[in-house]
């Protein structure tokens, strides 16, 4: 009898594209393990790929309903959803626009004494999106780890892939000024719009900026839109309450939660 015929089936047509390609091209790179002489080792002469699920092709073809490979098809590996998260990742935190050298300032550098628990819990429940309030106000001397805790809820919220924007309140304010002065660019607009609805606002140092009629407007109208449409907002001073401006200190004291930190200097908790 002649030779039998089969017909071809699945496991036939799951050829590589790199295979394919690799027929049809005149000059293929050596990516072999091995010396140049060869060495057969078992698993010598693979390529090497960053990715095994795709080898680098960054497609795959997806799966049927029945399982079976659907070759009319791609969607992106997950190598690509994962570099493209990364991507993400980095530009939040860039466009947070923490201060340098505050890597380290996360929850799990920092060092809970007995009478920084309580500001710490408040922090992580705000980061957790737990909290009943949407403002949170940490209130107290300097070096007593507020900052730390700002932007330590900053750093977990972007980790959740959330948008969040930091601020040096007098900064802040000086660069506003500046743009309002120059007008017409829309440089200012934009930039007071999302101050206005960034999902989490740290204001770090409210209270240090140079007050003015046209400061304290910013300031109030900032607060208030912030409050009415429950928007997260995070914020360090180093005054009583009573130093505030009074309508700032009443909407905190009444609509939020404020934080009186007691504990000895963060800088000495630190170091030991």
């Amino acid at each position: 009898m002649g030779q039998e015929h089969r017909r071809a089936g699945p496991q036939d047509l799951m050829v590589h594209i790199k295979d394919l390609l690799s027929k049809h091209s005149p000059q293929q790179k050596n990516t072999t393990r091995g010396t140049q002489h060869g060495d057969n080792a078992m698993g010598q002469n693979e390529p090497q790929y960053k990715c095994s699920i795709c080898h680098d092709d960054h497609f795959v073809h997806p799966l049927r309903v029945d399982l079976s490979v659907d070759y009319s098809c791609i969607v992106d590996c997950v190598c690509v959803k994962e570099e493209m998260a990364a991507k993400r990742r980095q530009a939040l935190i860039q466009w947070c626009e923490l201060p340098k050298k505050t890597e380290k300032f996360t929850f799990a550098t920092f060092k809970v004494s007995p009478k920084l628990k309580e500001a710490h819990d408040a922090a992580v429940e705000m980061a957790d999106g737990k909290a009943k309030y949407t403002f949170l106000t940490f209130k107290g001397p300097s070096d007593r780890g507020k900052s730390h805790l700002l932007i330590g809820i900053c750093r977990h919220w972007l980790a959740q892939g959330r948008l969040a924007r930091y601020a040096f309140v007098p900064l802040l304010l000086d660069e506003l000024r500046a743009g309002f002065r120059q007008g017409g660019d829309g440089t200012y607009e934009e930039r007071w719009q999302k101050f206005l609805n960034i999902p989490l606002l740290a204001l770090d140092d409210l209270g240090t900026e140079n007050s003015t009629p046209w400061v304290q407007e910013r300031l109030d109208t900032l607060i208030d839109y912030r409050l009415v449409n429950g928007l997260f907002t995070v914020i360090t001073t180093n005054l009583l309450l009573e130093e505030l401006p009074p309508r700032i200190a009443s909407r905190l004291d009444r609509d939020g939660r404020i934080i009186n930190i007691t504990a000895p200097a963060y800088i000495n908790v630190r170091s030991r």
